[in-house]
């Protein structure tokens, strides 16, 4: 074992090795610092505040750049230090006019709301008539006290109150009863209501409890070719599975294209506890792995790599417009593409390029993603496995198989940093996570690739959709089980504290649980950087470095990071 980890931890030490290593590309960092920050609080504002925010940036975009300009020249007078500062001056100037463009969206958006004629009608609470747009399918809501309701996203296009018309997009959530369930996506439908207000950091103006059933229901142009799709998925769904499994029956259409209204209530809450939730929504995990499937076969068929990717790409738009173009499913397929891209060019270091760049372009097209816990949680996840992912594999190599290393590493990475967000949402510790991920990953593609295909042969051949169907069902069946029997076993769900106090928590044990794993495979590396620190420190103090004393202080810390988590 002793050889294994040595192994695995001088090349790591190496600094030939080291060199060859590709690197996370984190030039655009700053640009996605500033763009976030910027988004999350200029959303909260006025809109002269972004506005004039904005003319701020851009100003300044143009100086950074000038000084730029000016000090590249001067260059070859000034030295190393010219070009650094060139360089310095050139990552300012970018940061300068991401935030600048992010500011401007979120002035033009800002005015939009508060500003037109529809808006005040709102802030008066006036009853209205309303002609709205659907922007998301209808998701069912947690049962409460009353009848079940429905939630989605709308966007006002105009009202009317009084006899007068008023016009203005106003973005809306809506809260209705189940008549609403089956308004699709792109849909105009018309209703009555009021609108209550919202504050300026909600996505949504304001909440619409419609008075009546949906009015005057439109279909998107173009036809609804996606909802035929979805449809003829879930009857072969039905078809296979609801006699032998419900729980089948109601989780393949939410692990294919994110439908989770078939789901058991019962099975919906063990995939919570076990944090498995995110397989029966459409992320960017579908998306790359409809994206690969596609790319590889193509590439298989020996087409040119510009043709394939261009199909690839169109097979997923293809697949996006079925599922429900909501801006969740959107996001995903940006993920899953950046993830495919770095999967299929062989150039693993592009990642934070183009992570960094997507985020930039999100949050300027939608300056709310900056709260969104989603976004947030999708861009974590994506970054745990580029940064971490293939380290952890490394790591977890000098006790276990590569296989296992990796089929480890993948849920670990992305929980590492997705957690201490999620207590934020469910102040609990999910201890089976890692393990349930683990054994649900080895399905994920069948039930993926195989599902999707069965979705787009539903309306052409039915007998095929059922076959897709039981094939897929298979590894839905084996997701529900894993679910179901974690779920049930002791100490699944751990009350967790909650808030920023939670977080902490939950960061500093993953911190800790990273070094430790760390320590123990470099353990050349580590004690090589403790020598060296004891070098340097006087004669009298190196005792602060030694075993007793570096054991001490870490019991004192885990007794108050143990105290604090149990709240004493």
């Amino acid at each position: 074992m002793r050889e294994k980890i040595h192994a695995l931890a001088a090349p790591a030490g190496d600094a030939a090795d080291s060199s060859r290593r590709p690197r996370a590309d984190v030039r655009l960092l700053p640009a996605v610092a500033a763009s976030w920050a910027g988004a999350g609080v200029a959303i909260g504002q006025p809109w002269q505040f972004a506005a004039v925010s904005a003319a701020c940036c851009v100003t300044g975009c143009v100086g950074a750049a000038a000084a730029s300009w000016l000090l590249q020249a001067g260059n070859r007078r000034v030295g190393p230090q010219g070009s650094l500062a060139a360089r310095a001056t050139a990552t300012v100037a970018l940061s300068a006019l991401c935030l600048g463009t992010v500011f401007f969206a979120v002035a033009l958006h800002q005015h939009d709301r508060q500003t037109a004629p529809l808006a005040a009608a709102v802030a008066a609470g006036q009853e209205l008539s309303i002609t709205m747009e659907v922007t998301e399918n209808p998701r069912l809501l947690g049962p409460g006290q009353g009848p079940r309701q429905v939630g989605f996203a709308a966007v006002v296009l105009h009202a009317g109150v009084h006899g007068r018309r008023l016009a203005g997009r106003l973005p809306v959530r809506v809260v209705a009863g189940p008549a609403w369930a089956h308004v699709p996506a792109g849909a105009t439908v018309s209703t009555a209501g009021r609108v209550s207000p919202t504050g300026l950091r909600d996505r949504g103006a304001g909440i619409l409890r419609p008075a009546t059933a949906p009015l005057e229901v439109h279909p998107a142009r173009g036809g609804t070719p996606g909802l035929i799709f979805r449809a003829g998925w879930l009857a072969a769904a039905q078809r296979t599975w609801a006699d032998s499994s419900p729980d089948v029956a109601g989780l393949l259409p939410g692990m294919v294209m994110g439908d989770r209204s078939a789901s058991p209530p019962g099975l919906d809450e063990s995939m919570k506890t076990v944090g498995l939730t995110h397989l029966t929504a459409v992320s960017g995990a579908n998306c790359t792995l409809v994206l690969s499937a596609l790319m590889l076969g193509l590439r298989t068929l020996h087409a040119p790599r510009a043709a394939a990717a261009g199909t690839a790409l169109l097979g997923l738009a293809g697949f996006v417009a079925v599922v429900g173009p909501d801006p969740s499913v959107l996001r995903a397929a940006v993920m899953g593409g950046i993830g495919c891209a770095a999967m299929l060019s062989g150039r693993p270091r592009r990642v934070g390029a183009l992570l960094s760049a997507s985020i930039v372009v999100l949050v300027a097209a939608d300056p709310w993603l900056a709260l969104d816990y989603a976004f947030i949680l999708s861009v974590l996840a994506t970054l745990g496995l580029h940064l971490m992912g293939s380290r952890c594999a490394r790591m977890l190599g000098a006790w276990m198989p590569v296989w296992a290393a990796q089929a480890v590493a993948i849920p670990l990475a992305a929980q590492l940093f997705c957690a201490p967000v999620i207590v934020l949402l469910q102040p609990r510790l999910a201890l089976y996570t890692v393990p349930a991920n683990m054994a649900a990953a080895p399905v994920v593609a069948l039930v993926t690739t195989v599902g999707t295909l069965g979705m787009v042969a539903g309306p052409l051949a039915p007998p095929v959709s059922s076959l897709c169907a039981w094939v897929s069902g298979a590894g839905a069946w084996w997701v529900a089980v894993v679910a179901r029997w974690m779920s049930g076993l002791p100490a699944s769900s751990v009350p967790w504290p909650d808030g920023a106090r939670g977080a902490v928590l939950m960061a500093a044990m993953n911190a800790a649980l990273l070094g430790a794993l760390f320590a123990l495979v470099e353990r050349k590396r580590v004690s090589r950087a403790f020598q060296v620190l004891q070098d340097r420190l006087p004669p009298g103090c190196r005792f602060v470095l030694g075993f007793g004393s570096l054991t001490g202080f870490a019991a004192v810390l885990a007794a108050l990071w143990t105290a604090a988590a149990l709240g004493w």
